[in-house]
C-alpha cells in the first residue's frame, strides 16, 4: 500500500520515504529518508512551472511529496 505524505508533515508509519514529483512519479536526485512513526518529514522546496494552453501562459507552483517505499 502507497502511502503518500505532504513535506513536513509528520509520519503515519516507521519506514523508508522517497520524493517523489507533483504526480507521484520519480524525481531525478530525490532525497530518500528513514524516520520514525511520529516523527516530522524533511520540508522539499516548491518549484513554478509555466504552463501554455492555448496561447495563454500561466505559471503554477507544484511541491513534492514523500512516498513511503519500504515500512521497518
Amino acid at each position: 500500500m502507497s502511502k503518500f505524505v505532504k513535506s513536513g508533515d509528520t509520519a503515519p508509519v516507521a519506514g523508508t520515504y522517497v520524493e517523489v514529483g507533483h504526480g507521484g512519479g520519480k524525481v531525478k536526485g530525490g532525497q530518500r529518508v528513514e524516520v520514525g512513526q511520529g516523527e516530522t518529514l524533511p520540508e522539499l522546496k516548491p518549484y513554478t512551472v509555466t504552463i501554455n494552453h492555448s496561447g495563454e501562459e500561466k505559471e503554477k507552483e507544484r511541491q513534492h511529496m514523500w512516498l513511503l517505499e519500504k515500512k521497518n
